[in-house]
């Protein structure tokens, strides 16, 4: 019975090969367009459903504490104070969690945010604290730089690397650890960004940012298994850093966050996110300083990927709507404006909704607000790329960075 069938379906090759070379024989330059352009958007639309979907069954989970879990150091990098620091570190200081000790890294004595990282030592004298100053530089990356001594010194075998800006629910190193442990092979875990619920318009539009188009990428990028990580909240195994040469290997990267990620896996290693978002709670945002920070991460992303010029400006709402709309209204003569409607209210609503997600309930938000922030977003990305694009130089904090291809510094100038 087998023969005959294996017979019948290989008669049928010829016709089929047969049929694929007449379809390439009539299609035409623009019709290859509009079927890309339908394919690229509809795939846009694949990642918004992965992202909605993955983040409502893997998020917001509760932890039970686990006492058999490993101890973590955790190491605050801290340049300079705002009205915020003081409750963030005190999160840290409360944390509910068995073993932990709090790193706190600064580039000099005469930091603003020494006397307040000392009174909170002073203020839970059973939190185990210690004060690392940097003494010499390791490499060009001020970061590296700053935390490599805290590294260095840290005694437990989980690492986690916290921002001054971040807040921690009390469960939030339980479920970092309890994440990180729940897998030999997974090196490194991180928090996906998200915000506080803060008052004032750039604070606003922050969060609207992470929770919708950055959130998005970031959940599904994560669940297909490519490389994310995000340095502001993030925890990895020592021993497996070390595999790599430790974190002084890095010192000459500029975003380090992502060549842990790549280095680890290239040693077998997997990554992944926690079930609790980043809370970032910095007091200073302001519109200039978010389109500043966007701006460094899109020439880290050029200099890292360049495959992403021919991307990522298009991977918005209103240049992929009007690739959709032109596409369908070429291959199916459907109504250009009805085309570009329905992809706005898709985009706009799954947005919404993956917001929701990371907020775990209702948006603090006016629907007209968000709709008016998320607006000025879509509207504003292609500005802060194509600047990026024009002046390829990262500024932070002090310094000016020149990145070859690849990521790697070429010179820092301190200005």
């Amino acid at each position: 019975m087998k023969a005959p069938f294996f017979a019948t379906v290989l008669s049928l090759v010829p016709w089929i090969v047969l049929e694929i070379e007449k379809l390439i024989e009539n299609l035409d330059i623009t019709t290859c367009l509009a079927i890309f352009g339908v394919v690229f958007v509809g795939a846009l639309y694949f990642i918004h459903v992965i992202a909605l979907c993955y983040g409502t069954f893997h998020l917001h989970k509760v932890n039970e504490p686990d006492a058999a879990l490993p101890g973590v150091s955790i190491i605050k990098p801290i340049m300079g104070t705002d009205e915020n620091l003081e409750t963030n570190l005190t999160s840290f200081f409360t944390a509910d969690y068995h073993q932990f000790e709090l790193l706190f890294c600064f580039h000099s004595p005469q930091d603003d945010a020494v006397p307040v990282v000392k009174a909170l030592i002073e203020r839970y004298p059973d939190v185990d604290a210690i004060i690392f100053f940097q003494e010499h530089e390791v490499g060009f990356n001020p970061k590296i730089n700053n935390m490599n001594a805290a590294y260095m010194g840290a005694k437990y075998p989980l690492i986690m690397i916290s921002d001054s800006t971040i807040f921690t629910r009390p469960d939030g190193i339980l479920d970092l650890a309890k994440r990180i442990m729940s897998e030999e092979k997974l090196g490194l875990i991180t928090q996906i960004p998200y915000c506080m619920d803060r008052v004032g318009k750039a604070n606003c539009f922050e969060q609207v940012f992470f929770g919708t188009s950055h959130a998005k990428i970031y959940l599904a990028g994560n669940f297909l298994g490519f490389n994310c990580p995000t340095g502001m909240s993030s925890i990895f195994k020592k021993a497996a850093l070390e595999e790599c040469g430790g974190m002084a290997a890095f010192k000459d990267y500029m975003a380090e966050d992502y060549f842990f990620g790549k280095n680890l896996a290239a040693r077998g290693y997997k990554s992944g996110i926690s079930n609790q978002p980043a809370l970032q709670n910095s007091a200073s945002t302001t519109f200039t300083s978010f389109a500043n920070r966007v701006g460094r991460w899109a020439k880290l992303r050029i200099a890292m990927m360049p495959q992403v010029i021919l991307v990522e400006p298009l991977q918005d709402c209103f240049p992929a709507g009007i690739i959709m709309a032109l596409s369908v209204h070429y291959l199916f003569d459907i109504t250009i404006p009805m085309l570009f409607v329905i992809h706005f209210f898709f985009w706009i609503s799954m947005d919404y909704m993956i917001m929701r997600v990371l907020q775990n309930g209702p948006l603090t938000l006016p629907l007209i607000q968000f709709f008016g922030f998320w607006l000025f977003r879509e509207l504003s990305s292609a500005v802060i790329f194509i600047k990026a694009l024009m002046t390829p130089s990262v500024r932070w904090r002090n310094n000016i960075f020149h990145v070859r291809w690849g990521g790697k510094i070429r010179d820092r100038i301190s200005v």
